[in-house]
């Protein structure tokens, strides 16, 4: 089966988050077929609200040089106003149209692809696969719980080689080689109701929380690693429990968000993000991080991955750690991480599309990658 055939295949799933609808056995009976050890496990949450389907499958098994990859067949909803069927897979004029096949199930299929072609050639080492269900609503019963039995089972690579899409303008044009941190905050502002023409008889919780607002989007973050974009924080919601005009509210909130480099952590941006609230009574403070910054250090990992895209493309790629979160900052606890894929023009977009031209393309750059890495 060729890649494009693959990329059909698995596009025809309507794997909506969490739903896998054949997909994971989709890619499990791919790999299985060409010799991939493949185990199919399913992780359930506390309250058994999520069940998600989850792929590892494994080729050798020589410790000297394991390589993971990390790649989700779930895609987020099709929405509204297509040209065509977001689930039939349709090609035209050069493009590949279907929800999920920039995010990410074209980067799956090149990988599968190149996998399966390298092994039937004699190689020392191991390659891992680690596919998931859940990547678009936070990965907690897949990659998070994925990992956590790949721990138990020894079965964590030396480095791990992300699929997601990750060039820019054209193929090969960029490298995540980490990405910042990002922490959700919740600011809670308690005040006093009343009547907007008696200032004396109330406390009014939403000016109180704007003024915050200003204050903490002002703040002077330190920028001592340049790796990483400057600190960011945003206000992404503004909540009140009062919609009358005369009525001052007595609760507001708002939620940040705040992306940052490893100057801080979560906790250093707890301490800040309190501090500066300490001239602002009646406020107080939720937090929900979704992950820390991190940033592969191994050059000799960067130095084969780019000179594999530059073999095929002709691309010289940059490096960045800009961008959203990937499953990745799961995965750098425990080894090296390194992320690239197709162009990311058309994610979670209507009429998402990738160029054939370029799925192959990644296919050949997959092949070549695993070649340097395991110096065949």
């Amino acid at each position: 089966m060729d890649i494009v055939s693959l990329c059909f295949d698995l596009i025809r799933c309507k794997s909506v988050t969490p739903a896998d609808d054949g997909a994971i056995d989709c890619v499990a009976e791919f790999l299985s077929a060409a010799g991939f050890e493949t185990r199919v496990l399913t992780f359930t949450s506390a309250d058994g609200a999520n069940s998600v389907k989850n792929l590892f499958a494994r080729y050798g098994n020589s410790g000297k040089k394991v390589l993971g990859f990390i790649g989700h067949s779930d895609v987020v909803p099709a929405g509204e106003d297509w040209e065509v069927d977001p689930f039939a897979a349709i090609q035209r004029d050069g493009y590949l149209i279907g929800r999920g096949v920039a995010d990410m199930k074209g980067g799956l299929a090149a990988f599968c692809c190149a996998a399966v072609e390298f092994v039937r050639q004699p190689f020392d080492g191991t390659i891992e696969f680690f596919i998931t269900g859940d990547e678009e609503i936070g990965s907690q019963e897949g990659i998070q719980s994925l990992i956590e039995w790949a721990v138990e089972n020894n079965c964590i690579p030396h480095n791990c080689l992300i699929g997601e899409p990750s060039s820019d303008v054209r193929l090969g044009d960029r490298i995540y080689i980490g990405h910042r941190g990002s922490l959700n905050v919740t600011v809670n502002s308690q005040g006093k109701q009343g009547h907007s023409a008696y200032p004396s008889n109330y406390k009014n919780s939403l000016i109180n929380l704007c003024r915050y607002i200003v204050r903490i989007s002002g703040y002077q973050w330190k920028h001592d690693n340049e790796k990483f974009p400057l600190t960011n924080l945003e206000a992404t919601m503004l909540f009140t429990n009062n919609y009358a005009q005369n009525v001052v509210p007595d609760f507001s909130s708002a939620n940040l968000n705040i992306r940052f480099g490893d100057d801080y952590t979560t906790e250093k941006l707890k301490v800040v993000v309190q501090r500066e609230a300490e001239s602002f009574s009646g406020l107080s403070f939720d937090f929900f991080p979704s992950g820390e910054a991190y940033c592969c250090d191994d050059d000799n990992l960067k130095k084969k991955l780019s000179s594999s895209i530059e073999e095929i493309t002709g691309v010289n790629p940059y490096f960045s750690t800009a961008g959203g979160t990937s499953d990745g900052r799961f995965m750098a606890r425990h080894c090296s991480v390194i992320e690239f894929g197709l162009p990311d023009a058309t994610i979670h977009q209507k009429d998402e599309k990738v160029k054939i031209e370029d799925l192959k393309n990644l296919e050949k750059i997959y092949f070549s990658f695993l070649k340097k890495y395991f110096e065949c």
